[in-house]
């Protein structure tokens, strides 16, 4: 027996805990002491949590949510406005995620290898019932999985397989942050001529595509899914006889300080956007010194996307 509340406990709630404590302690000048009575534990304690923050216990999540919620939790109880069981539901609700294909889904199967052979979704299923928030992450979550079989299944599809490799990701419906984006770890690969992903979809897993939706749905909130395939003038004209609306990017276009940095492409989406008055069902980045010029395919779904990568595919082998 090797729930994933052991994770919870060990890795995650002392790291919560340390991101709380420095917050009560830089921002509103408690001590340690003080800290530690309000967290309910030891003031060693709280020492020992806060040099997590310097080590290796904080690889792997997304700082980025644990940090919105430490502020808001450190700020509730500096005022007094928040009460040990709305505490409870706001680590408890993070817990669930992550617990829902995110991280500690993820290091769960690693450390118990028999569940991901199992394909667990055990977490999913029990939180799905009655939880809209998790139900539409199990709905995500299968959607990544019928487009990464429709692509496997594809013999076309690695034709169109960029040097950097492919990912796909695909966005809750109020997705905020690359953890309420899911993608395949690892990427999808080519293997002996066809497309493999070795591993299941997971929230948070891919920054760059993820960051590249979430601008994609800045301006077309309708967009709820991507993938990256290789731009060539060989697609170009695939493209072209599947009457895709495509828009280029061209990174000397953009500011110095910009060409480099893989902002760049949210900044050439924007661009793209407003020479279009609208978001294209292609962006290509043309790429640059040392950059492979790479296609972005938006959809309403991972599967709309991977029927459109595959259409692209078998038109370039026709």
């Amino acid at each position: 027996m090797r729930p994933p509340c052991e994770i919870v406990v060990k890795r995650l709630l002392p790291l919560l805990r340390a991101l709380v404590a420095r917050e009560l302690m830089t921002v509103y000048g408690w001590t340690q002491s003080r800290a530690a009575r309000r967290l309910g534990v030891t003031q060693p304690a709280v020492s020992s949590y806060l040099s997590l923050l310097e080590g290796e216990e904080r690889r792997g999540f997304d700082l980025e949510d644990l940090e919105g919620l430490a502020k808001r939790i450190a700020e509730g109880l500096a005022r007094g406005e928040m009460s040990l069981s709305e505490t409870v539901m706001e680590v408890c609700s993070l817990c669930i995620k992550l617990k829902s294909g995110g991280f500690i889904c993820a290091l769960h199967k690693q450390r118990v290898p028999d569940l991901r052979r199992e394909s667990c979704d055990v977490c999913l299923r029990l939180f799905g019932t009655g939880a809209e928030e998790i139900e539409e992450r199990y709905k995500v979550l299968n959607d990544l999985r019928k487009a990464v079989e429709m692509i496997e299944g594809s013999k076309d599809f690695p034709s169109v397989m960029p040097e950097v490799r492919v990912n796909m990701v695909v966005a809750t419906s109020d997705a905020r942050s690359i953890s309420d984006v899911a993608g395949i770890p690892g990427r999808i690969v080519e293997v002996r001529g066809r497309a493999r992903a070795f591993m299941e979809p997971e929230f948070g897993s891919s920054r760059h595509l993820a960051e590249v939706l979430l601008t994609a749905r800045e301006i077309d909130p309708s967009v709820r899914a991507a993938a990256n395939i290789k731009y060539d003038e060989a697609v170009r004209e695939a493209m072209e006889r599947l009457k895709l609306r495509v828009g280029l990017f061209d990174r000397e276009a953009l500011p110095p300080e910009e060409r480099g940095e893989e902002g760049a492409v949210s900044l050439g989406i924007k661009l793209v956007a407003e020479e279009f008055g609208y978001l294209p069902d292609v962006v290509v980045d043309k790429g640059g010194y040392g950059i492979e010029p790479v296609s972005y395919l938006f959809g309403g779904s991972a599967v709309e996307v991977a029927e459109r990568a595959i259409q692209i595919a078998e038109a370039l082998n026709k």
